[in-house]
């Protein structure tokens, strides 16, 4: 754990340092806004419990505001927030004489991403980094999902000559890999989707 954390710090601590240090920096970023969906949700749990439910992927959306800030040489700090809604279907493991049937419950997150993108190929990125979760939740049948987490993706990108950006960014996320809750056998959201996204250059 301490060695997931120190390393954390590190990446975050070093995007800082070079904000800081390349011209680029000083460059205008980009704004935008995101939609997320068309993707499965889960919950898992590291190590599996005896007489545990299971969880099936159901649906979800996010909406978000981004902002890209310039590094150097196509590498950029993209930072925001989100907000996402998830559904999943919850099926007890409860004996025959009790009723067994399988019902919804609901996430709401609040997502902080602070990740790095990387561009190459003119029309291609990748990004990854970490995901602050805020669990709003006001009742839900799955642990808080408050805590940190990661996020994997690739991307496409087209800049048209006004300012204006598409793209369209295949991730994944795991959320609360270091949970807040301090649950000994923590649930853990894992997501796939399809981030799709309207972006401005400030300069322009």
């Amino acid at each position: 754990m301490k060695t997931i954390t120190t390393l954390m710090c590190f990446i975050f601590m070093s995007s800082l340092c070079l904000a800081q240090e390349s011209p680029d920096a000083k460059a205008p970023g980009k704004i935008g806004i995101s939609y997320s969906s068309f993707g499965t949700n889960d919950v898992i749990r590291f190590q599996d419990l005896d007489g545990a439910g299971s969880y099936d992927s159901d649906h979800f959306f996010t909406l978000g505001l981004t902002y890209l800030h310039p590094i150097k040489n196509g590498l950029f700090l993209e930072t925001g927030f989100e907000y996402s809604e998830h559904t999943l279907v919850v099926n007890p493991n409860l004996p025959p004489d009790m009723d067994g049937e399988s019902y919804q419950t609901d996430l709401t997150l609040i997502n902080i991403p602070i990740t790095l993108r990387t561009n190459f190929w003119n029309y291609f990125f990748l990004n990854g980094g970490l995901i602050l979760d805020i669990d709003a939740s006001s009742q839900s049948q799955i642990d808080s999902q408050t805590g940190i987490g990661g996020l994997l993706g690739i991307g496409a990108n087209y800049d048209f000559k006004c300012g204006a950006s598409i793209f369209v960014n295949p991730y994944f996320k795991a959320h609360s890999l270091i949970p807040f809750s301090g649950e000994k056998y923590a649930q853990r959201l894992m997501e796939s989707g399809i981030r799709l996204g309207l972006t401005y250059n400030l300069g322009k």
